[in-house]
């Protein structure tokens, strides 16, 4: 004999909206739904831009926020090409080294030369003729 499911197990009350829905729009052992979830955690991201950001630094690059912080003082803007914009993590791919800070621009173009320094002067001889 198989036993049916009632509409009140595949669903359930969100402790936030109070909405009833089905039980796969709610995260394992959470309350509260994807959707209302969703909205806290970009609540918190626009509150604390700063700590968010220097939390996926370290993260990624393993750079603590106070050294992160005295990288950020000591490089006004981009050693490459001057530029003032905000400036990123550069990183060797290889070692996963912190090398310092560049602009956005810069550091796509070293990636995309895949840090190869036999192609970057290939380019400057090519763009010097």
């Amino acid at each position: 004999m198989t036993q049916s499911l009632s509409a009140t197990a595949l669903s359930k009350v969100c402790n936030k909206c109070e909405e009833t829905k089905p039980i796969t729009e709610f995260s394992k052992n959470r309350g509260k739904c994807k959707t209302c979830e969703k909205l806290r955690y970009k609540l918190y991201r626009d509150a604390n831009k700063d700590k968010v950001k220097k939390s996926k630094i370290k993260q990624k690059y393993g750079l603590e926020p106070e050294a992160y912080d005295a990288m950020v003082q000591s490089t006004p803007h981009c050693p490459i090409c001057g530029s003032e914009e905000p400036l990123v993590v550069d990183h060797d791919h290889s070692t996963s080294e912190v090398r310092g800070l560049i602009c956005h621009h810069c550091n796509t173009g070293l990636g995309l030369f895949r840090d190869n320094i036999e192609s970057l002067k290939n380019a400057i001889k090519y763009l010097e003729q």
